[in-house]
């Protein structure tokens, strides 16, 4: 699928809310010019039956999709003729067919784009999220996903692909328990578990160290 850029902009494919990266150079741009990294979710054509790598489309964190639309370097579009296709009429297009009409359909399918707003913050969580990712990606860190080690974002002081996450940032307030628990994860990974608070005007962070001794967490105020 070509790129549908205007004025150097990127297209995000919004499906169901979640952002999309089709384009193999949107992708390379976003990641080495941008710093935004997505996640990589579909299979690589010569080699589809493995779960090592994986390729283009490109997910994009709902933080990214806002940071890239407000800072104008790319905008949000849906291509209203994936939707409006029938089950049956997709039924009839054979996968492994790249014959002149299916390729001319698909042109067409293609061209018919339309440029969507962004989703509205559904909750405050979502908006502190936001604010967390902006700040830390203002002041040069990459960042991805957290949920693997129970946060809500992993935080690296260069390119995921040279550089293990320093950082577990948590966007919410954690009880007694779960600070414990995702301290130890923390520990264990070799990474220090940061929770974000929002003061009003700016992020604080508190970095927390377990004290094996006591079962307890020792807070330290920490400025990235």
């Amino acid at each position: 699928m070509e790129s549908k850029m205007s004025n150097n902009v990127i297209d995000i494919h919004m499906i169901n809310n979640k952002g999309f990266i089709w384009n193999a150079n949107d992708w390379y741009i976003l990641r080495t010019t941008h710093r935004m990294l997505g996640s990589l979710i579909g299979t690589l054509p010569s080699t589809p039956r493995q779960e090592d790598q994986n390729g283009l489309p490109c997910l994009l964190l709902p933080e990214e999709v806002r940071l890239l639309v407000e800072n104008c370097i790319a905008r949000t579009v849906e291509y209203p003729s994936f939707t409006s296709l029938h089950t049956k009429e997709t039924a009839k297009i054979n996968p492994f067919d790249t014959s002149p009409n299916v390729l001319i359909h698909l042109d067409e399918i293609c061209s018919n784009i339309i440029e969507v707003p962004l989703p509205e913050f559904v909750n405050n969580l979502e908006r502190i999220r936001y604010k967390v990712f902006k700040d830390l990606w203002s002041k040069g860190f990459y960042l991805t996903c957290g949920m693997k080690f129970g946060g809500d974002f992993l935080v690296y002081k260069g390119d995921p692909l040279a550089y293990h996450a320093k950082y577990i940032v948590n966007c919410r307030d954690l009880d007694k328990q779960m600070m414990v628990s995702r301290s130890r994860v923390s520990s264990i990974t070799n990474k220090k578990m940061v929770l974000a608070k929002d003061d009003g005007n700016s992020i604080m962070y508190l970095i927390y160290h377990l004290d094996d001794t006591s079962q307890n967490n020792n807070k330290i105020n920490y400025s990235f």
